[in-house]
């Protein structure tokens, strides 16, 4: 419900415990009321409010909303007091208007002024009241709804940077593959670049504010082993345990391949033996490791750019501060990736 629903919720009551207070006082035979009192005066209440509330209150307050505190709760003060005068003299014409032989008009003005002109301010006090309460829900409705835009913008711009790092990272990589096998394996060389451009087909049409399936993630990152796996042969090793069911599990786009990569760039460093590479769940699930055998961690390595924006990409996507680790447990090297 809105604010005007809260207001006319608030009027109907006043009239109901107007009419309410009415039989209560002629129960205790305080007053004589007739049959059309009970009718008159809560409906002259009920609309008068109606009225003034619409044509006075809603457009003084709305019409304030941009002055400083102090000139605006002095402009609604004064305002009160006009809207209680107003009241008071348009609740009185309906006796006139009902009652064949009414009350003196200025005489029963007058001693309404004195006997219940402080409950009439109350009524306006009690409207402006849910006005500042809806105003203040819809300031902080909107502020709220501006942060979440701002840090979509702001995910956004964050995204499209690490899309431009993380394309020529990968692609320096990729041709220094590639570089390593003309002079000597020129047919080989001439394969990996068919496959890059592959890789760079499908990298380059990617959306990275899109997530992506296990399945469709490994599906690339095979591409891109196959280009590796020319260059190294035996010596580089890749297994996968997982089930079909596991490979349904929700990833941001790429965010494996440079993990891959980076396990092979560093992992055959000091080192003659081959590498293996495995990527498998946790037992609870709740983890997604991709781990490698390969020469030891080092600061430096889990400090690189690639690394880095898999960590800047998975806290976007979990929202989570530390969804993405990288350490060393024994002889194996886990990154580890928190799933939603």
């Amino acid at each position: 419900m809105n604010r005007v629903h809260w207001v006319l919720i608030l009027l109907g009551i006043l009239a109901v415990s107007t009419l309410f207070q009415m039989f209560t006082f002629s129960y205790f035979q305080k007053y004589d009321y007739a049959w059309l009192d009970y009718f008159i005066t809560p409906s002259a209440s009920l609309f008068t409010g109606i009225f003034l509330f619409f044509v006075f209150i809603l457009p003084v307050f709305d019409w304030t909303s941009g002055n400083k505190k102090f000139k605006r709760f002095l402009i609604l003060g004064l305002a009160g007091i006009a809207y209680s005068i107003v009241f008071i003299l348009i609740l009185h014409l309906f006796p006139i208007l009902f009652y064949e032989n009414p009350s003196d008009y200025r005489k029963s003005v007058f001693g309404f002024f004195v006997a219940n002109f402080h409950n009439v301010i109350k009524i306006y006090l009690f409207q402006i009241a849910i006005l500042f309460a809806f105003e203040y829900v819809s300031k902080e409705k909107k502020i709220i709804t501006q942060q979440k835009n701002l840090e979509i913008e702001l995910n956004q711009t964050k995204l499209q940077l690490l899309k431009s790092q993380l394309h020529p990272h990968f692609l320096f990589n990729a041709m220094n593959s590639v570089v390593s096998e003309i002079d000597t394996q020129p047919r080989k060389a001439q394969e990996m670049l068919i496959n890059l451009s592959e890789i760079l087909r499908t990298t380059l049409d990617s959306d990275f504010m899109e997530s992506t399936t296990l399945k469709e993630e490994l599906e690339i990152l095979e591409k891109y082993l196959s280009i590796e796996k020319m260059r190294y042969e035996d010596q580089l090793n890749f297994e996968i345990n997982l089930s079909d069911d596991d490979k349904n599990i929700q990833l941001p786009k790429l965010i494996l391949q440079p993990l891959v990569e980076n396990a092979i760039k560093h992992g055959f460093r000091g080192i003659q033996n081959s590498i293996q590479i495995k990527i498998e769940l946790n037992e609870s699930k709740e983890f997604l490791l991709v781990k490698n055998n390969g020469a030891a961690l080092q600061t430096r390595i889990s400090n690189g750019t690639g690394l880095k924006n898999v960590k800047e990409r998975m806290k976007i996507f979990t929202g989570i501060e530390n969804s993405f680790e990288i350490y060393q447990e024994e002889n194996w090297i886990i990154n580890q990736l928190r799933l939603k």
